[in-house]
């Protein structure tokens, strides 16, 4: 699995998915997505309300909400998942979430439910967290974000 550790985006605020859409891209659009767990500064969709365990979005849908409101995600996890998988089946697993996670900062990191191919966690935020099956996609973003640290490396290093 490939992990890295954003320490810091280019916009006016830490934990805009916004930005990290706006450079995967593409990408995002071949996917469905469940945010869970999250908490943000604002509501400005009913697609993503207040107190949910879960939505679950196309990514165009998730694409389009971010382009249009400047949302914060305090905490959640923004999971991925192939067109062809059906959210009874995502369900099947427990929800991916953020606060209290201690599997992040593991020297072998996993993706929380085996069905998805993408985690994006803003965690507290301070910092996001990307785990992904993608060596291309973890390493897009390291480009993107010459600041940031390999996730397996940092937590070999805290072990």
């Amino acid at each position: 699995m490939n992990g890295l550790i954003i320490h810091e985006l280019t916009k006016k605020y830490f934990t805009d998915l916004g930005e990290i859409f706006d450079v995967i891209g593409c990408i995002a659009k071949n996917y469905n997505w469940m945010l869970s767990d999250y908490v943000c500064n604002i509501y400005p969709s009913t697609k993503i309300p207040k107190n949910e365990h879960y939505v679950w979005l196309t990514g165009s849908e998730l694409i389009n909400i971010l382009r249009n409101h400047e949302i914060q995600f305090i905490w959640g996890v923004a999971a991925a998942y192939s067109e062809n998988i059906k959210l009874e089946e995502v369900l099947s697993h427990p929800l991916p979430f953020a606060d209290g996670n201690k599997a992040f900062w593991k020297s072998e990191i996993t993706l929380q439910n085996p069905l998805s191919e993408i985690e994006i966690v803003p965690w507290d935020s301070s910092l996001l967290l990307v785990i992904a099956k993608s060596k291309e996609l973890i390493k897009k973003l390291a480009e993107k974000y010459p600041n940031s640290d390999d996730l397996v490396e940092y937590n070999r290093l805290e072990d």
